[in-house]
């Protein structure tokens, strides 16, 4: 498990607690965390550092990602919990825990307006790209 995938799946139960399914989902991941981290029920470590458990800090949700991915690297049954808690949850869209690689490249002599690149796209809206840009044929 890599420390993006790990980073990704915290980062997008932080972005979802908007709703009550997201805060649910993020208050699974602060169960998971507080469970793998040996901290049962506490919020501070032994040494009295908060566990950072704030969605709404960007710093916090980084430091839980670093945090979990250490933890999680040296404890393979830990891992295999926080893999089946990221595919049980779907805050939006899924929460993907994977090590997969994407990359996209417009070259050559390519004329283009807006550009959307990435990977598990999912777009609702109506007929055209987001941004009213024509899809790429």
């Amino acid at each position: 498990m890599s420390l993006t995938a790990v980073t990704t799946a915290v980062t997008a139960a932080a972005g979802s607690v908007g709703t009550e399914t997201g805060r649910q989902v993020w208050l699974s991941l602060a169960d998971l965390a507080r469970r793998a981290l040996g901290r049962r029920g506490r919020e501070e470590d032994e040494a009295g550092r908060p566990l950072p458990l704030d969605p709404a800090d960007e710093e916090q949700v980084r430091s839980l990602a670093a945090l979990l991915f250490a933890h999680l690297h040296r404890d393979p049954a830990a891992a295999a919990e926080f893999a089946r808690w990221a595919q049980g949850v779907r805050p939006g869209p899924a929460v993907a825990v994977d090590n997969g690689q994407v990359v996209n490249t417009v070259g050559g002599n390519a004329r283009t307006g807006t550009v959307i690149q990435g990977r598990d796209i999912t777009w609702n809206g109506s007929a055209g790209a987001p941004g009213g840009a024509a899809p790429a044929e």
